[in-house]
């Protein structure tokens, strides 16, 4: 039986179906309503935009992200929408907001995990949290 308190962190990348010149203004709209929505269900995570894949770190409860990948797969800013990594984790790595966009700038280590594959979630964690404390 799971906890009710359990908390998942996933990994998705999916490839943009954006043209480029859309971009920016859909990341700021995915980060405006994805903050709404999902401080409303728990959820946080971080997300950016590399070469076309859109990579998510979501967190919040089984449940919860669960209807979130269901929803995901209805938004036609996306395609090939693939969970890459998931796995209980005992906090959030991302607590302090509900959504964020990091830089669009590349990240090489970012770029190796969406070639790979990976499903270590610490290497994305990583990933991520080096992106984020890149200055804009």
């Amino acid at each position: 039986m799971i906890a009710m308190n359990t908390l998942d962190q996933l990994v998705y990348c999916s490839r943009s179906r954006l043209a480029p010149e859309e971009e920016a203004s859909a990341m700021t709209d995915i980060v405006h309503i994805a903050a709404f929505l999902n401080a409303r269900n728990g959820i946080t995570g971080a997300l950016t935009l590399q070469d076309g894949v859109f990579v998510q770190v979501l967190e919040g409860t089984p449940t919860a992200l669960d209807i979130l990948m269901l929803h995901l797969h209805f938004d036609e800013r996306h395609e090939e929408i693939e969970v890459v990594a998931r796995g209980q984790i005992e906090r959030r790595a991302f607590p302090a907001w509900g959504m964020t966009a990091p830089a669009r700038g590349r990240c090489e280590a970012l770029r190796r995990l969406i070639d790979s594959r990976s499903n270590d979630l610490g290497a994305w964690r990583a990933a991520m949290g080096a992106l984020l404390a890149e200055p804009a």
